[in-house]
């Protein structure tokens, strides 16, 4: 059955006054369009895109894209609105004042939208959009890297300097006339789901109805939409992992199991940035990403020989290979076309071996080394396994006294094996590290202390706590606890993409225990939620239990691990530092929240 994805895509940071200039919304718009048009590959799919970037994404632009565009995708079709930009707010007019108890309409900030005469392209018009694309039955998916609430205060973060800005605008204080709206309050009326906006204090993006759509947010009514330097450009926080959890996933991944991994890397990321998955059909969250569009990769790449390039792979940065980094790359060992996949298990019966030496959109770039014959066939066409790839060193911005910082890259330059410099942690410049650390004075009680802070470039958090004194001892400390973060930043974004384990072969499953031993299955799409309970005058912590099962039919090795906010990292004693699973086996934990493990 032939297939067409319609993809509306609008990025837009080259806003003229008085809205900021973003930098990274069409650096994300671009990334998905290369993504989609390299991976949307199925028996008779098509991919249809129109991008909208500056300019191009006039508030009538965005509407005409709707129409013209979106609106072609029938029954057995898919349409993808992915907007990245800056949300905002507007005053509401009387006539919807029903539905608005914060009198304010949640927005995106089109091109144009804070020019005389236009508007934003208010949270109500973008239901009716969806809607009249709904009409003719497409799978419809929305894609929205913004700020929800855009409360019209001005956030602390929005450091262009620093590397780090919030996708926010402030609030559209003008009285907008009804008449300027695309839907009426009688349609808005229809539209609207019963019970969810009036009911609740001030809405956001969440509440969009009513044509069937799945919803990925990039954050909650509350919270700021940031972007950051990710993988040397500019790009949107939310963006940026939720086309990595895609490039770097050979099959097709469920909104539900795409949200959950992009939520993790977004929150450890960055702090009061927590995205948001919604469908007006809840089951729809268990539907493939785009219905299935995104083709699965067989696990492997394949090699062969580009008269502009040389060597190639067909795997590229939408694939998921890195850039080489710090003197490492990626590996591959080559197998002839015909072998079949249980002999790429084995290295013993490879060719050679790869190394990437540059990295572009869909292809990279490589160096062989031949261990079979006279050499590579250039007429020829080889398989390529993956057997290693770089771990880049965490990236830290030295800020503060310059005397303590001395002791510290004194004490880098030791902390690796044998007394040579750390892999694990590098010093970067302002704007594209992946942390900060401030050798700075703070005021405790009636006395100054001097202290080395770590923290998230995207705030002012700190990560552990401070580190007093500026010696070599203290220098020492901080190192290792660079460390450390970085192993656990590492042991978080492990991923296989080449792997020959199904998605669905081992399932962890969470649930609560209720009085009396019973178990509530847990859903962790909305992140997982804990309970005290007050009993004889002291808080007792709610207990839960996971359960790992082996779908397949094969036995794995599982580990259990708990990644926590104060960057530990805890394996279960009930499971132990591991165990192996047979074909139709369970094992089970049992964990106190607030206790040990």
């Amino acid at each position: 059955m032939t297939r067409t994805v319609y993809a509306l895509l609008v990025g837009i940071d080259d806003y003229p006054a008085p809205v900021n200039p973003l930098k990274g919304c069409v650096n994300d718009i671009e990334r998905m369009h290369t993504l989609l048009q390299e991976r949307i590959v199925g028996d008779g799919d098509e991919y249809k895109p129109l991008l909208l970037t500056n300019g191009a994404a006039t508030r009538q632009g965005v509407i005409d894209g709707f129409h013209n565009h979106l609106a072609q995708a029938g029954e057995h079709d898919v349409a993808l609105f992915c907007y990245s930009g800056h949300g905002s707010q507007q005053k509401s007019p009387p006539e919807f004042w029903d539905l608005e108890p914060d009198r304010r309409d949640e927005t995106l900030v089109c091109y144009d939208s804070r020019s005389t005469g236009s508007w934003d392209l208010a949270d109500k018009e973008l239901s009716k959009l969806i809607a009249e694309v709904a009409e003719n039955g497409p799978h419809i998916t929305v894609i929205l890297d913004c700020c929800h609430s855009g409360s019209g205060t001005r956030d602390a973060l929005d450091d262009l300097e620093s590397g780090v800005a919030v996708r926010r605008a402030p609030t559209d204080e003008r009285t907008r006339p009804i008449d300027t709206f695309i839907v009426t309050p009688a349609q808005v009326a229809v539209l609207a789901p019963s019970g969810t906006r009036a009911a609740r204090d001030g809405g956001d993006w969440v509440d969009l109805p009513q044509g069937r759509h799945v919803l990925l947010a990039a954050c909650r009514a509350d919270e700021t939409a940031k972007e950051i330097i990710l993988g040397g450009q500019r790009r949107g926080v939310f963006s940026y992992y939720l086309q990595d959890t895609l490039q770097r996933t050979g099959e097709p991944l469920s909104y539900r199991d795409l949200f959950k991994n992009t939520n993790a890397l977004v929150r450890k990321k960055v702090s009061r940035q927590a995205p948001v998955l919604e469908a007006t059909d809840p089951g729809d969250t268990e539907q493939p990403f785009l219905g299935g569009a995104i083709a699965s990769t067989p696990p492997y790449f394949t090699l062969s020989f580009d008269r502009d390039r040389g060597w190639v792979l067909d795997g590229g940065a939408v694939h998921g290979i890195p850039e080489p980094s710090a003197g490492e790359t990626t590996i591959l060992a080559l197998f002839p076309f015909d072998a079949d996949l249980t002999e790429l298990d084995s290295l013993e019966g490879s060719l050679g071996e790869a190394k990437v030496t540059q990295v572009f959109p869909a292809q990279s770039a490589v160096a062989l080394t031949w261990r079979a014959g006279s050499g590579p066939d250039r007429d020829a066409t080889y398989k390529a396994v993956v057997v290693s790839q770089p771990l880049p060193p965490l990236t830290v911005a030295f800020e503060g006294d310059e005397a303590a910082l001395a002791l510290v890259r004194a004490a880098l330059n030791q902390a690796g094996a044998g007394g040579g410099p750390s892999l694990l942690v590098a010093e970067s410049e302002m704007g594209e590290a992946d942390y900060r650390l401030q050798a700075t004075t703070i005021q405790k009680g009636l006395e100054e202390e001097e202290v080395y802070r770590i923290s998230r470039l995207a705030d002012a958090y700190p990560l552990a706590v401070d580190t007093p004194g500026f010696d070599a001892e203290s220098a020492a400390i901080v190192v290792a606890r660079l460390e450390h973060i970085a192993c656990w930043e590492r042991i978080a974004e492990l991923r296989n993409k080449t792997t020959g384990i199904p998605e669905d072969a081992v399932s962890l499953e969470v649930f609560l225990v209720r009085a009396g031993g019973e178990l509530e299955p847990m859903d962790a799409t909305h992140g997982l939620r804990f309970e005290y309970e007050r009993q004889n005058g002291a808080w007792k912590p709610q207990s839960f239990q996971v359960k790992l099962s082996n779908h397949g039919d094969r036995k794995f090795y599982c580990m259990l691990l708990d990644l926590s906010d104060d960057y530990s990292v805890y394996t279960s004693l009930l499971l132990g530092d591991g165990l192996w699973l047979e074909p139709g086996q369970e094992a089970w934990a049992h964990i106190p929240v607030g206790g040990a493990w």
